[in-house]
């Protein structure tokens, strides 16, 4: 019993943890990028969804690959912001159009 007991616990606290994250695909040619990096990035929020800003014209590897496994869509447009998990896309918001739009469409996102 003990040794189960003692694989259970092994088991579960090696199971890798997913921590949400807000990926905002930037660049540094638009304008609703640069407007939501002075009225929102400066003091965004919802800490404990960190805020992730990725260069829209230089993706990094991992996003190129979960493109291809189809964890996540493609980046048609600036700002577009992702909810991820660390494996694959829960939510985007396509756009900005001020910080309390923002705020509102990403309080939908977590309504449902």
């Amino acid at each position: 019993m003990n040794k189960f007991l003692l694989t259970l616990v092994f088991v579960f606290f090696t199971l890798p943890v997913w921590a949400l994250e807000l990926l905002m695909f930037n660049s540094k040619y638009c304008g609703y990028c640069s407007a939501f990096m002075e009225e929102v990035a400066v003091d965004y929020e919802y800490k404990d969804l960190p805020l992730v800003i990725i260069d829209a014209h230089n993706q990094p590897d991992w996003f190129r690959e979960a493109y291809k496994e189809n964890r996540i869509k493609g980046i048609f447009g600036t700002p577009t912001f992702i909810i991820w998990n660390g494996r694959k896309e829960l939510g985007r918001i396509i756009g900005y159009s001020g910080k309390k739009w923002f705020y509102e469409r990403l309080d939908e996102l977590f309504q449902k």
